[in-house]
């Protein structure tokens, strides 16, 4: 795992759990943290109001994109519900993380985008993790473990390759199902820069 807080880190980890002290900003810590790599799990974020949009959440990925220099491992990102959003305070955000999604999509890599939706927001009563599609933000509330554990299925399930998903947590029965939830999703048109539902938006600059 490469952060730049290794002690906030460890103290939020399981044992056995390699943490490097680094910044995306520095090509030889991000190369370092790949070395030896199955995969990629990329869950970064600059803090809201920070500015560091461009930098954090758009510019994660073209710094992992060259570290990995011609590997072809597969990337699951999570994102954010709201990136086709044409409005409110949290627009620059989510543009930001709207390209860093369109950038991995074209990157031809196998990717699963995950879009949490109100993060940690979920009742202990929510037990069902729900997958959805088209950025509909009035869907509501996820709970943190249905994010990470939509994260790590979606590294063991073949099927969640090339789709984008919004991830929400609902009352009903566990989801035990993956690779046929993945499945039942409609993949990512290859060529196209946007999740498979996704809404219309500005070609890039």
């Amino acid at each position: 795992m490469l952060t730049r807080d290794p002690a906030r880190a460890r103290r939020s980890l399981s044992e056995g759990v390699e943490v490097a002290a680094g910044e995306l900003a520095d090509p030889a810590a991000v190369r370092a943290a790949l070395a030896g790599a199955d995969a990629v799990v990329m869950t970064h974020g600059a803090p809201y109001g920070s500015g560091d949009y461009a930098a954090v959440d758009y510019g994660a990925v073209p710094a992992v994109l060259d570290a990995l220099d011609g590997q072809r491992l597969p990337i699951v990102l999570m994102s954010s519900i709201g990136v086709t959003a044409t409005g409110g305070q949290a627009r620059e955000l989510l543009e930001w993380k709207r390209r860093g999604e369109r950038l991995l999509r074209a990157s031809g890599l196998p990717y699963t985008i995950v879009r949490p939706g109100w993060f940690d927001a979920g009742s202990s009563s929510h037990q069902r993790v729900d997958l959805r599609q088209g950025d509909r933000i009035e869907y509501g509330p996820v709970r943190r473990e249905h994010v990470a554990e939509t994260i790590v299925q979606a590294l063991l399930a073949p099927s969640a390759s090339g789709r984008t998903v919004e991830v929400f947590s609902a009352d009903g029965p566990a989801l035990t199902d993956w690779p046929g939830a993945f499945l039942a999703a409609e993949a990512d048109r290859p060529g196209d820069l946007d999740g498979a539902r996704d809404r219309p938006g500005p070609r890039p600059r």
